[in-house]
This record gives C-alpha cells, sequence and structure tokens, in this order.
C-alpha cells in the first residue's frame, strides 16, 4: 500500500458476513485502500458477488456502486430480506 492510503470501515450483513477476513469484530471490519477507491473495489477486495450488491450504504445513504470513496467512510452492505 502506498503513503495515499485510506481507512474504509464495511459491515457486511447476513451470509455475507462470512466473507469478512479473519480478526473481524462482529460484522464489521476497517482495511486500508488507495485513495481513489470505488464501493465496487472494496466489494471485490472482500469477494462479495454481484447478485449480493443490490443494496449498498455509503456513510448512512444508499449509493452507487461506483461512488468513490473517501478516508474514513463506512460500507454497509445490505442482505434484502425474502418473504411477503
Amino acid at each position: 500500500m502506498t503513503g495515499d492510503a485510506m481507512t474504509i470501515k464495511v459491515m457486511l450483513f447476513g451470509h455475507h458476513a462470512r466473507l469478512l477476513p479473519a480478526g473481524s469484530s462482529g460484522n464489521s471490519t476497517s482495511r486500508q485502500f488507495e485513495q481513489g477507491s470505488t464501493i465496487t473495489d472494496v466489494l471485490d477486495a472482500l469477494g462479495v458477488p454481484p447478485d449480493g450488491r443490490s443494496y449498498v450504504q455509503l456513510n448512512g445513504t444508499r449509493a452507487e456502486l461506483s461512488a468513490t470513496l473517501a478516508d474514513g467512510d463506512e460500507l454497509r452492505v445490505i442482505v434484502p430480506l425474502g418473504g411477503g
């Protein structure tokens, strides 16, 4: 990682929580990524499958996968519940 690293907190819920790296706290982890990384870059790095990215929040607001992240951002991947 270069000197242009930023720390992003990532929270994964439901069956996605198993994708968090060892040493994660509960359903979240904080990891460093290069400046200019997008939500897609982070989710790719964690192995979140494309079909599991339908509802993503950035700092509490729904976000597009192409959104560029900044140091200290919090990213949440919500698993929609089925049912009727």
